[in-house]
């Protein structure tokens, strides 16, 4: 790197045990980030800065790590940073309002991983995609869709945004970009305020919040299948008793229908929130066909279907 006079300058550093190397020793990422950071700490405040493709170099630790720097800094040196990404790790730490999605023709605002923004431009093999607000609603929507006999699971993909304006923005876009060649259709949360549409292919999940809903659901029908979500809750069947005492807990204190089933999973010894959603999904799709197939119904035309 050369200084403002010409000079070249090059970044050193000492090892644990007191040895110095240079800058030719440095990994790519460690000589970038150190240099970047250099100069964003020296910019005067309200600076802008841009960033092209901040993951390059950098392990996905290191990109959320740099990621929580720059708002870290934001806030501290009043400066504005905008990069550039193709990576879901740098995605991570930043609300669905920092993020601005690029395609060909269309900028969306909102988180959409990258998989998701494959499907929007037509860039994955599938003959349909269901857009749903959250990850809940991806988990449950792929738990019912394998309880449906005679659907071509590998054909279908189901991606999880952040919210419902989002989902349908996404979803409303897709099918109208004519170089895509399968459908897609959306999935809102009963309390969502964007509007159903049948041409539209915009559905309606029943109950208010999908969380509350499976949760109650399989604690109406305990007496059926109690001991099969203990056991799918890493529990003993026997034990479905004390696990009912714990989900009726739960509910009973719970302010956030978001994190039902994380409190479950605490209060059970440490099981990962995402163990005791699926359980609870794949639990509630066993036990109600009759909404299965009425949640289904509307969509059934487009599923791609098992040759046999």
């Amino acid at each position: 790197m050369l200084d403002k006079s010409g000079r070249v300058m090059l970044l050193t550093g000492n090892t644990a045990k007191g040895d110095k190397y240079s800058e030719f020793h440095f990994g790519a990422g460690e000589s970038s980030v150190i240099r970047m950071i250099s100069e964003i700490e020296f910019a005067e405040e309200q600076t802008l800065i841009l960033i092209e493709e901040i993951e390059n170099g950098l392990h996905p630790v290191a990109t959320v790590r740099m990621v929580e720097y720059l708002i870290d800094v934001a806030e501290r040196k009043k400066i504005q940073a905008i990069f550039t990404t193709h990576s879901n790790d740098a995605l991570k730490p930043l609300p669905s309002k920092a993020i601005w999605v690029a395609t060909q023709d269309r900028i969306f605002q909102g988180k959409l991983d990258i998989q998701s923004l494959r499907a929007v431009t037509g860039q994955i093999e599938t003959k349909l995609a269901i857009f749903v607000e959250d990850s809940f609603a991806q988990i449950w929507m792929e738990a019912i869709l394998r309880q449906t006999p005679g659907v071509a699971i590998d054909h279908i993909q189901v991606h999880g945004l952040e919210g419902d304006g989002i989902a349908v923005a996404v979803h409303e876009h897709h099918n109208k970009n004519p170089s895509i060649k399968f459908p897609s259709v959306c999935f809102i949360d009963g309390d969502s305020r964007q509007k159903e549409s049948i041409d539209n292919r915009i559905f309606r999940f029943p109950g208010e919040s999908p969380e509350s809903y499976v949760f109650d659901e399989v604690l109406n029908d305990w007496h059926k299948i109690g001991g099969k979500l203990s056991v799918a809750l890493l529990q003993k069947f026997e034990n479905s008793d004390s696990v009912k005492k714990i989900r009726e807990e739960v509910r009973r204190t719970n302010r956030d229908p978001h994190l039902l089933f994380a409190q479950v999973g605490e209060r059970l010894g440490l099981i990962p929130e995402s163990t005791v959603t699926a359980a609870f999904a794949n639990i509630w799709a066993q036990s109600r066909d009759d909404v299965v197939r009425k949640i289904l119904d509307p969509i059934f035309p487009l599923l791609p279907k098992e040759n046999h």
